[in-house]
């Protein structure tokens, strides 16, 4: 049997309390150490994961830097206005844009809200190629002109070769020239001895002749009978030139609105359409022109006519008043020759026509059977075609004399201009 002491039973039972008390402690120790260590490998292993995210983070940062830095100077390089002495190029915002408002002031087609160089490039392709078409067009027409140029060169090259040719030509004509009137002078003074001895032989052929003078006289004096006949006779035929006392025509019907008549001759009087007549009244001793009437369109026996210069409002033209016109017949055949110069719309061609129509026949010079002379303009050129130093009347061409010696009727073309057109 083991009896203890109770104050020892105490101190046991004391140093088994501080046992347990030691124990928990070192175990609540031990798991506060846990704790703490389970904490502080945690944050070293969230630093470290940050630490990680943040280096990820930062080689993106600088690959997006690299990129931008890239971009920036691929952009600053293509648009330029930068400093190239900075390792990245930046252009100069400010320069840009004044050259920008510089482009916009060169470009008028840019309006005032362009404001970027993507808006303003494609502006200024449309401005370049447009000025592109205009300086090729420009182009073609300075080639052009150039080969037009360079054939008017060739040409002047040629005429002044051909002037040349015609200066030696001309030179040598003139001392040809110079030698033929030499020869020309020895020619004459020859000739001057045969006139001499032409006039002895003249001498006796002018005795001789004035023996035939008499038979001459006589041969004249017939001939000048049948001259007077023959001027008898075309004065009859040449009788309608002077205005006769019986009207060519009568007025049928008048058409008041249209300014339009009817007269009572036609195609079978060998009427021709242009042909004017002198309406003068139908009263007994009317001699007074009231109109004139202008043939517009001929049947076989009757004529359209169309009135104008109407001398009085108050007294128009009317039915059965008359129509004149000298130069009309409507019977005979009859000849004339032109003198003078004849121009548009009176020029020799168509005074042909007109003349044929009127049942005249042009010939070529003045003829026995020659019933008048028809007077044009004054000429500038004589019959070979040069030039005269003065114009010339007709009424001093010789068959102007030639044909008032023989009594041809003499028609100035104001007459036919009057009474005739085109």
């Amino acid at each position: 049997m083991n009896l203890r002491h109770p104050r020892h039973e105490l101190r046991q039972r004391g140093a088994a309390r501080v046992s347990i008390v030691w124990m928990i402690s070192v175990i609540v120790l031990f798991f506060v150490a846990l704790f703490v260590a389970y904490i502080g490998f945690d944050e070293a292993a969230q630093a470290k994961e940050q630490a990680r995210i943040a280096q990820a983070a930062a080689e993106a940062a600088d690959t997006r830097q690299t990129a931008e830095a890239a971009a920036v100077t691929r952009i600053s390089t293509a648009t330029g206005w930068y400093d190239p002495q900075y390792p990245v190029p930046h252009t100069n915002v400010e320069q840009l844009t004044a050259s920008l408002d510089d482009l916009k002031a060169t470009f008028s087609d840019m309006g005032k809200d362009i404001g970027t160089l993507q808006a303003a490039l494609p502006l200024i392709k449309d401005a370049y190629n447009a000025r592109g078409r205009e300086i090729a067009t420009l182009k073609d027409a300075n080639e052009q002109l150039t080969s037009e140029k360079q054939s008017m060169e060739t040409s002047l090259r040629e005429a002044i070769t051909a002037k040349d040719a015609q200066i030696s030509d001309l030179q040598k004509q003139v001392a040809d020239a110079g030698n033929n009137a030499q020869q020309k002078q020895s020619e004459l003074e020859q000739q001057v001895a045969a006139i001499r001895k032409q006039r002895d032989d003249l001498d006796q052929q002018i005795r001789s002749l004035r023996g035939e003078g008499e038979e001459e006289r006589r041969r004249f004096g017939q001939e000048k009978q049948t001259w007077e006949a023959r001027t008898q006779a075309m004065g009859k035929s040449l009788a309608f030139l002077k205005e006769p006392e019986a009207a060519d025509g009568e007025v049928l019907a008048v058409s008041k609105n249209l300014s339009m008549a009817w007269i009572d001759i036609g195609a079978t009087n060998r009427l021709q359409r242009g042909t004017r007549f002198r309406v003068v009244s139908g009263r007994p001793g009317s001699r007074e022109v009231k109109a004139w009437a202008e043939v517009s369109r001929v049947e076989p026996s009757r004529a359209e006519v169309l009135i104008s210069e109407l001398a009085d409002r108050f007294d128009p033209v009317v039915p059965g008043d008359k129509v004149y016109n000298p130069l009309y017949d409507p019977r005979g055949d009859r000849k004339a020759v032109l003198a003078g110069r004849f121009s548009v719309p009176y020029d020799e061609g168509r005074l042909k026509t007109l003349l044929q129509r009127m049942g005249i026949e042009l010939q070529d010079q003045l003829q026995l059977d020659t019933d008048y002379l028809i007077v044009g303009a004054e000429m500038f050129t004589d019959e070979e075609g040069n030039p005269l130093e003065e114009p010339l009347h007709p009424s001093e061409m010789p068959i102007y004399k030639d044909a008032e010696a023989r009594g041809v009727q003499i028609v100035p073309l104001k007459d036919l201009r009057s009474y005739f057109k085109f």
